[in-house]
């Protein structure tokens, strides 16, 4: 898949948000005090990505319920609903689209979807959409008629469909990573490696996994560049096996002609070549 540009992201109550919208350059760095609402930020990306793979209602508990997501300040904007909406750029053949959606909360912790659409627009001018308010269903894609429920978004449940799927790969693919330099420091636990955790705590699986197959050399040579650019002594790093576990070793160069050269374990390391080295891998 190729990069995606999320060009707008629209915020209605969700976290210490009353309502934002937010359009993205990229790389974009959002900058702010403590409690400005960095993070709050960051996990609108997690909260969508999670619910195109999890019940709504799990990724509401991971958060404290939808009472603890849900902003309720003394703004006035009505009705007090939750509600996030993203729009992105062109992908594999479509030239962009939407997706929103909007959360009532009810008696006793509860939640309803009162809301929820999404449109895409093909290269070919063909545009495909669907368009639900609670339980009524509409949609110009003939042949889907998802079974809804109250509490569930639908788009997971049609993701699979040729006309939408796009939209549901882009969200779901979307990632948030805090990066801490403790976990690559530990022995981990050896996984699949197909894609980083949050935390970098599977760093050593994905660096594994980048060295296997075809184009395995350029991507290691690439991995060694960026690292060599922020740390310029450290020239190389790989997976070093212990047992049933897993860690990463790190080789350092220096002097005029390079000929001093040791190796190190990751927890001889500092915090931000780890964080660089997480970063650079996610």
């Amino acid at each position: 898949m190729k990069n995606v540009s999320i060009g707008k992201v629209i915020i209605k109550r969700f976290r210490s948000f009353p309502s934002a919208t937010l359009t993205f350059d990229n790389p974009l760095f959002v900058v702010g005090c403590n409690g400005s609402g960095k993070s709050n930020l960051a996990d609108s990306f997690s909260f969508v990505s999670e619910a195109m793979a999890s019940p709504l209602q799990a990724v509401f508990d991971r958060r404290g319920g939808i009472a603890a997501v849900r902003n309720r300040s003394s703004g006035r904007s009505y009705p007090p609903n939750l509600g996030l909406a993203f729009e992105f750029g062109p992908i594999n053949g479509v030239a962009g689209g939407r997706f929103a959606f909007e959360v009532k909360a009810l008696p006793n912790y509860g939640y309803q979807i009162v809301r929820e659409q999404c449109l895409v627009r093909k290269s070919d001018g063909t545009r495909w959409w669907f368009d639900r308010k609670e339980t009524n269903w509409e949609s110009n894609a003939k042949g889907l008629t998802p079974a809804l429920e109250s509490s569930a978004l639908s788009l997971p449940l049609i993701g699979g469909d040729e006309r939408f799927a796009p939209v549901f790969r882009i969200l779901s693919s979307m990632r948030v990573y805090s990066i801490e330099p403790a976990k690559l420091r530990e022995m981990q636990d050896p996984d699949s490696g197909v894609s980083l955790r949050a935390d970098g705590g599977n760093a050593a699986s994905v660096l594994q996994e980048l060295s296997r197959g075809d184009g395995s050399a350029e991507m290691k040579k690439a991995i060694n560049n960026f690292l060599a650019t922020i740390a310029p002594a450290t020239k190389s790093v790989a997976p070093k096996k212990h047992g049933n576990k897993l860690s990463m070793q790190f080789s350092q160069e220096w002097g005029s002609d390079k000929n001093k050269k040791l190796t190190f374990d990751a927890f001889n390391m500092s915090d931000g070549t780890l964080r660089s080295l997480g970063l650079i891998l996610a």
